[in-house]
């Protein structure tokens, strides 16, 4: 397995790789798709070979370019309990912002269950899990190797009092899958708090 950080603009957007199957984690602001592609050129890969899209959570940073991108033929992961957050997305967005809205009739929905096949079937061992605490649509993908790609999730000691219990609940959730590693959506990779 292979996992590249294609990030820019102070967010992490990363690239996992098994058998040649290619998973984009999060992707950027609206309208920044020439960035996307720099940085995926930087670290040797093409647009066109990523085969799939999940998002952490739907805010403009993580979201924005989805549909641009499945515009492009990649498939857009969609977990059940994040369908509502994505309407909104388009309500925290300025009309000259770029976004193209997301249409999710095209999106495979999964539910966090069903996640675990799914990554089977392109190589992946792992499962996707909610985790909220930065929102309430917040996702983490785990995997077998002791690895979490927690978007936002911050630990319960630095979030508003109103979110604390959830992340704390997403935390221990985290640690009873056995993480290791942490690939935040902001900030280096680091080790599980």
């Amino acid at each position: 397995m292979n996992i590249v950080n294609v990030g820019y603009d102070s967010t992490n957007y990363y690239v996992v790789e098994q058998n040649r199957k290619r998973l984009l984690i999060d992707v950027g602001w609206p309208g920044s798709l020439p960035k996307l592609r720099a940085s995926l050129k930087r670290k040797g890969i093409a647009l066109e070979d990523l085969g799939y899209l999940c998002v952490t959570h739907y805010h403009p940073d993580h979201a924005g370019l989805v549909q641009e991108l499945v515009e492009k033929g990649i498939q857009h992961i969609v977990l059940e309990q994040q369908l509502s957050a994505i309407p909104r997305l388009k309500t925290t967005m300025k009309p000259d912002s770029g976004y193209v809205d997301i249409g999710i009739q095209d999106s495979l929905h999964l539910t966090t269950v069903e996640s675990r096949a799914w990554l089977t079937s392109i190589g992946l061992s792992g499962e996707i899990v909610s985790t909220p605490g930065h929102s309430e649509d917040s996702i983490s993908l785990v995997l077998e190797e002791g690895i979490a790609f927690t978007g936002d999730l911050m630990p319960p000691a630095v979030v508003a009092a109103d979110k604390a219990e959830a992340a704390q609940q997403s935390w221990a959730k985290l640690r009873g899958l056995n993480v290791r590693t942490v690939y935040p959506g902001h900030g280096p990779t680091r080790p599980m708090p």
